[in-house]
């Protein structure tokens, strides 16, 4: 019944994969009604009202705003919608908080939209009322696990001696948490060691935008498909091929979606789901961030 509901909730959730495997990673944890507002918050992609540089009123106003209890941006997404929700969904707690009302908005409906789609799914089974967890939960932990495994294609490990990351997998790149992020260091200043990002942009220099802090013990066994991982099935070669042709980016992405069916059927696919990783890693380099259908 699980994995059945999770391949449908795969094919018929409208979102990016790292998104859809976070549900259904969420679902099976206990924490779906976080990762829905997370998802429906990133799809809505909520932005701050206009601001001028000297404005300070407006950003003591969003320095009043949930921080994300150090854990990171998606976790402070979270926060912020759940503060809203606490008013009744007042519009004029937007306002007060220089977020634009339009987009806090339009993550509500997304939200019933997705709740709406795991009903039907589920058939009701699924509860996707918004309560809270965090009293059980105090640091995410459920959540931001969820969060490690949908984003399994999309890491990065802090440099040993400074705040500089690289991204784990295929084309690895230099990259830097962006200088908005709420994620915090530890006492030394020093940023947690592994992280989870949903996009990568490119202004000065590539940054990682809206990441989470994610432990070294839910990564290990990511890291270790990719230790075991041969190279050949994502250059399109077999191992006795001397020049094989690289797959292009539909190809790399039909590669990850045909493993992660795979996965959620039980089908034999030893090594495979990280040739997915690796193949949406792909993608998320060359074109700065991983993307498929959106909700419109």
């Amino acid at each position: 019944m699980q994995d059945m509901l999770s391949r449908d909730m795969c094919a018929e959730l409208p979102l990016e994969p790292s998104l859809s495997r976070t549900l259904i990673e969420a679902n099976k944890l206990g924490c779906l009604s976080q990762a829905l507002t997370v998802a429906a918050v990133l799809s809505a992609e909520i932005t701050f009202r206009s601001t001028r540089s000297k404005d300070m009123e407006g950003k003591r106003k969003r320095q009043e705003l949930p921080d994300g209890s150090g854990w990171g941006d998606h976790i402070q997404l979270l926060q912020i919608f759940e503060s809203w929700d606490r008013t009744g969904y007042d519009p004029r707690w937007c306002s007060d908080h220089e977020l634009q009302v339009r987009g806090m908005k339009f993550s509500k409906d997304v939200r019933n939209q997705l709740s709406q789609i795991i009903q039907k799914i589920a058939k009701g089974s699924t509860d996707v009322q918004a309560k809270k967890e965090q009293k059980s939960d105090p640091d995410y932990r459920k959540l931001r696990r969820a969060l490690c495994v949908g984003y399994g294609n999309q890491l990065a490990e802090r440099m040993l001696h400074h705040n500089g990351y690289h991204t784990v997998g295929y084309r690895a790149q230099l990259v830097q948490v962006h200088p908005f992020s709420v994620l915090e260091g530890d006492e030394y200043g020093k940023l947690p060691v592994y992280i989870v990002y949903h996009e990568l942009i490119n202004t000065t220099r590539p940054f990682m935008r809206n990441v989470c802090a994610v432990d070294q013990s839910w990564i290990k066994p990511i890291l270790k498909k990719l230790e075991r991982l041969d190279m050949n099935k994502l250059s399109g070669g077999s191992s006795g091929s001397k020049d094989p042709e690289p797959l292009e980016d539909k190809q790399l992405l039909n590669l990850f979606t045909e493993v992660e069916a795979a996965e959620m059927t039980g089908g034999s696919h030893d090594g495979y789901s990280a040739a997915a990783a690796l193949a949406a890693t792909a993608l998320a380099a060359s074109r700065n961030g991983l993307c498929s259908g959106k909700i419109l």
